[in-house]
């Protein structure tokens, strides 16, 4: 799709969502409209099930309407089981006394007008560090695998499908915001749900959710879904105290990208117009989560940092593999059949991936990164 083709199709999309979100009359489809082009962009924001009723509204090709409703369908049946097994893994956490904080969609997906309107890949919760310990026998009782450990999460699957990240501390001490986080239960509250269930106080919840998403904008790519998340934050939720986010962010020089932000928000969902800049990020976030987190993190990089980082992405450090091949704490002189070991393992067993990282690393010099670079440059300009 080019580029002005990319931009009439996502001010569409983002049209349709504030339709919904704002109870609002859908606005019309434009003349020549693909409906199915309008699907491959609003499944690639996550995005089908929030704009499916507004689509109602008009007479859509049934081969085009059958792609949103198998699409529906299909998440509300991954909602529901998500919800089913989240009841077993927070009741249990509850029955051994453990308190949590929900954090990002496992908290925002409540304020949408229908819960599948916010889907999610992991399920993020806060608890402290000593029952981030106390929680490990209780997952595997669970039957989940402690696939990843980290500084600041552990990251839990099970059967392939369901994914929960316990996270303590909040975000990485390496971030920069890390002393904005510190002792999360004291900036949160509990819910109505129970003494156990905590949400964060309505600024530090905006406040995640903003850093969350300049984090995904920087390093991985930033769709449309999480702007979604603040429009739907400023609609449910009339309590906040924005000059003390504000403040907040003015000590962490974050305003010049605050500000752009809102810009994005009153062009996506209110019609406003927008200056050369902003539709210069706009398109950017149109075709964001076509770039994989992989692209997007090469592009803040010389070509010189690129081969560098391919070849650690290659062959990592024996403490990066350790706990993959628990063999290297004490014959870290294995290290090259491990690395052996693991590019067969991706090459046979993670084709897809293994076939997409090769495709980036092939455009390594397209003019894609340029792209990304302008627009990061012009969404930050006036942060330091």
């Amino acid at each position: 799709m080019q580029d002005t083709e990319l931009l009439k199709y996502g001010k569409y999309l983002t049209s349709l969502i504030a339709s919904v979100i704002l109870k609002t009359t859908p606005p019309a489809p434009f003349e020549g409209i693909d409906w199915k082009e309008l699907f491959k962009l609003a499944k690639m924001h996550d995005s089908t099930t929030v704009i499916y009723p507004a689509l109602a509204k008009f007479d859509i090709p049934e081969d085009a309407l059958q792609l949103f409703e198998k699409e529906k369908n299909l998440i509300v049946s991954r909602t529901t089981r998500q919800a089913i097994e989240a009841e077993r893994v927070l009741g249990t956490l509850e029955k051994n006394g453990i308190k949590y904080i929900r954090l990002k969609g496992s908290h925002i997906k409540d304020l949408y007008p229908a819960p599948c309107m916010r889907t999610f890949c992991d399920i993020d919760i806060y608890v402290s560090q000593e029952d981030r310990e106390r929680a490990k026998p209780l997952m595997r009782d669970l039957g989940y695998i402690l696939d990843c450990e980290i500084d600041y999460h552990d990251e839990y699957k099970k059967d392939d499908f369901y994914v929960y990240e316990i996270h303590s501390p909040l975000v990485s001490e390496n971030s920069f915001h890390h002393n904005l986080f510190t002792d999360p239960f004291n900036k949160a509250k509990a819910s109505q749900k129970n003494k156990f269930d905590y949400v964060l106080n309505n600024e530090y919840f905006y406040l995640h959710l903003f850093f969350h998403l300049y984090g995904h904008f920087i390093h991985r790519g930033c769709g449309i879904r999480l702007f979604t998340d603040l429009l739907i934050f400023k609609e449910s939720i009339p309590d906040v105290d924005y000059s003390f986010i504000e403040s907040v962010l003015k000590q962490y020089d974050m305003l010049g990208f605050y500000q752009s932000v809102q810009k994005l928000i009153d062009f996506f969902f209110f019609n406003k117009p927008a200056d050369d800049d902003t539709l210069t990020v706009a398109e950017y976030i149109f075709s964001c989560q076509a770039n994989s987190a992989f692209t997007n993190t090469l592009a803040n990089y010389s070509l010189g940092d690129k081969i560098k980082y391919l070849f650690t992405m290659w062959f990592p450090p024996a403490k990066d593999l350790s706990f993959r091949y628990p063999v290297l704490e004490k014959y870290p002189v294995l290290l090259p059949i491990c690395w052996i070991r693991r590019f067969f393992y991706s090459l046979f067993f993670k084709r897809v991936a293994f076939k997409t990282q090769t495709n980036n690393i092939k455009r390594i010099n397209s003019k894609e990164f340029k792209a990304i670079k302008k627009a990061r440059k012009l969404a930050t300009k006036n942060k330091i």
